[in-house]
């Protein structure tokens, strides 16, 4: 039966990641492609999502995937395995749509994601899409999925929608901004695990050194949506930004819950349905409203689940405060917990608008997330804009003071939508050719440079302080001792994989 709607997520691991690919990354479940499917689910649409990287398919095959199921509306879907990771799949979005158009022409295609919806018109002309969603989707995708065969009605009935039209494929914009979507229990319900290909998901190696390094099945869920934060380098608000707030660096009340019991339902559905065992929170900011997640935890406690998952969720510091609240998280399975850190230097994230927290408190979260056995996977970032060489090197001193069980380090880049991305613009910063050259694990990878170091000295101590912090005895002999010897050999595997970069190399 020929589905109303497809929803593809184009994959892009092997441009992403280099030989990391291979089997060292995840394979995320596309979060965004359930949520947006199951709106239109609950709108009366039939719906179908295809995910080629979980089906180990070549760009080639999910074109022609795409074209044998022959919906009456195709979107593509701009998601990676974080907000940021949108600018980054768009050399994947690029060729299929090209690609599927040029087989296709009578099949509108409509792009979504976060980075589309910072550059929608740019988007259009670099895919060879119809239409591109300029909010977070699901108002769009219903109006559009209403009125697709009449495109007249388009710019005056679809919000949120720029689209070409006609022979001279001239852009247009929808006369209203498309609303977000509040009522997310009933209107956005999420599973569609049924649609998806769930033996092949496997979580984050390091994610399952708590589970002795098994690491299927897997899944990620959503409990909130939206961030009330606007760090300057963070594009996450990018889909939620609406009227006035469309401006670089306006701020969107885009922060929003499902129902704790409806999130525990969904939770039992993939333990008990699908035997998965590693879930990632994906919020963006799990740890934050204290009932919601001492209700979703307690609930997830009283029937018995806490014991049988391995979960991790995004939190800041700022939020780590309540031990009890730790325990209980804890209690629920939740195993780890992401933390965007970014700088040891107070002053380097004043800049970036990130402050909220002082050294003390730095130390203060992570030994109460340590006495509640909850693993740290600490976040950096190196080359913020006021970064030079000496707060660097005082950043990575303190990564070895925290000694985190896992270390995420990344240079700085100003993704389209962000404040950085507006300064890049306005002073004439050098910025990546491609978008695979936002990618952190690219061979084109192209950072920011500071006001003190060039780019090519930012990625450099990056890269040796990757280096430096995994080959360490002193990490290694954590690990050891905490996890046992695969997470060992997990972990040295992945230092032995080289990343070539071209900024290095020329």
């Amino acid at each position: 039966m020929r589905p109303d709607i497809l929803f593809v997520n184009p994959s892009a691991q092997a441009g992403i990641y280099q030989g990391l690919a291979d089997s060292l990354t995840a394979i995320e479940p596309p979060l965004w492609s359930r949520l947006l499917a199951s709106y239109m689910m609950v709108k009366g649409a039939s719906v179908e999502i295809l995910d080629p990287e979980a089906l180990g398919m070549t760009a080639e095959e999910s074109v022609d995937a795409a074209v044998t199921l022959n919906p009456r509306l195709v979107v593509a879907v701009v998601q990676g395995h974080q907000p940021s990771a949108s600018t980054q799949t768009m050399p994947a979005a690029m060729y299929f749509c090209q690609r599927f158009k040029a087989e296709r022409e009578d099949i509108p295609i409509l792009v979504v994601g976060g980075h589309p919806a910072a550059l929608p018109e740019r988007t259009l002309e670099e895919t060879g899409a119809d239409l591109v969603c300029t909010g977070e989707g699901p108002v769009t995708i219903s109006a559009l999925y209403q009125t697709i065969e009449t495109p007249a009605l388009w710019d005056s009935v679809v919000p949120g929608l720029c689209f070409t039209h006609g022979q001279g494929r001239n852009i247009y914009r929808s006369r209203h901004y498309a609303e977000n979507i509040w009522n997310l229990t009933e209107e956005m319900p999420g599973g569609m695990w049924d649609k998806l290909p769930m033996d092949r998901y496997r979580a984050h190696g390091w994610h399952a050194f708590t589970n002795g390094c098994e690491r299927k099945p897997y899944a990620s869920i959503y409990t909130t949506l939206g961030c009330p934060y606007s760090c300057s380098f963070c594009n996450i608000q990018n889909p939620f930004r609406q009227g006035d707030f469309l401006k670089y660096g306006g701020k969107a009340n885009s922060y929003r819950m499902w129902n704790p019991t409806h999130v525990v339902n969904e939770i039992q559905q993939l333990v008990e349905k699908y035997n998965v065992i590693n879930i990632k929170i994906a919020d963006e900011m799990f740890v934050l409203n204290r009932s919601h997640v001492l209700n979703i935890c307690d609930q997830i406690t009283e029937r018995g689940l806490g014991d049988k998952i391995n979960a991790w969720c995004y939190a800041r510091i700022d939020t780590l405060k309540d031990e009890r609240l730790m325990e209980k998280m804890r209690a629920a399975g939740i195993r780890w917990c992401g933390v965007g850190i970014e700088s040891m230097s107070e002053h380097v994230r004043d800049g970036v608008d990130k402050n909220d927290f002082t050294i003390e408190d730095i130390f203060k979260a992570c030994e109460r997330l340590r006495r509640q056995d909850i693993c740290l996977a600490a976040n950096f970032m190196f080359g913020l804009p006021d970064d030079d060489e000496k707060s660097m090197n005082e950043t990575l001193d303190m990564i070895f003071d925290i000694m985190p069980e896992w270390l995420n380090v990344y240079c700085t880049v100003a993704y389209p939508g962000t404040v950085l991305y507006r300064q890049a613009l306005e002073n004439g910063w050098e910025l990546p050719d491609s978008w695979s050259g936002y990618s952190h694990h690219a061979y084109d990878y192209l950072p920011l440079r500071t006001r003190h170091l060039t780019a090519a000295e930012v990625l450099r101590f990056r890269d040796e302080a990757f280096q430096k912090f995994y080959g360490s005895p002193s990490y290694q002999s954590r690990v050891l001792t905490k996890f046992g010897p695969g997470a060992v050999v997990e972990v040295q595997e992945m230092v032995r994989v080289p990343l070539r970069r071209k900024l290095l190399d020329d």
